[in-house]
């Protein structure tokens, strides 16, 4: 890589990393203006048009660098995992180890998914439905989830994704306190169990029947 490549690089890192640590200050990202965030970064307003065209860009940025990589991880994992408790064991820990790892992106996700700018809560709710599907893809390839339907699979998928990504901000709030982590890591592996449990003993039939 060329040095004005690298220089571009830099440039992009910080202003990322600007808005990320205003928001982690208590700032909402929507009451963030280019100016204050290239000041932050330590760059003129003229260099943020370099890397993105509004605010909104600079957020969607933050979206497509952390959640497809988190996406992956989740992927690489169970393809590796031939037990539905060590598809449990094994989501907790990943997706709690990279929640720690990018506490300030989750900090924004969980402030952005209820607010703010409507173009970002659409991207992370997609994120969100996307995570859903490739569970339920996995489900399938596995073997867990044979008696489901395609719908019903997702369903059970969505509850699983929900189950765990809605303990991000509790985790960003306890995380220097490690018996409430390791209490939060048990509760979430629990809440999963459940799911699990229901969805083993799911019948479309008797549910049609019932209905």
């Amino acid at each position: 890589m060329g040095v004005r490549a690298e220089q571009k690089q830099r440039t992009r890192a910080a202003l990322v990393s600007a808005a990320l640590e205003m928001v982690a200050n208590g700032r909402a990202f929507s009451s963030l203006s280019l100016r204050e965030v290239t000041r932050t970064a330590g760059v003129v307003p003229t260099a943020f048009y370099r890397h993105f065209q509004t605010m909104d860009n600079l957020g969607l940025a933050i979206v497509e660098e952390a959640l497809p990589a988190l996406r992956s991880q989740m992927r690489a994992l169970r393809h590796d995992t031939v037990t539905m408790e060590g598809l449990l064991i094994s989501s907790v820990d990943v997706f709690f180890d990279f929640v720690l790892e990018h506490a300030q992106e989750f900090l924004f996700f969980g402030r952005e998914i209820t607010g703010g700018s409507a173009t970002l809560r659409k991207a992370l709710r997609m994120h969100t439905v996307r995570f859903g599907y490739d569970l339920a893809d996995d489900l399938a390839r596995i073997g867990f989830a044979n008696h489901l339907s395609d719908a019903e699979r997702f369903m059970v998928a969505d509850l699983l994704v929900r189950a765990v990504l809605t303990t991000s901000q509790d985790m960003l709030g306890l995380r220097h306190n490690d018996e409430a982590m390791k209490a939060l890591r048990a509760r979430t592996a629990q809440q999963m169990r459940v799911v699990v449990l229901g969805m083993l003993n799911w019948s479309s039939s008797e549910y049609a029947a019932a209905s």
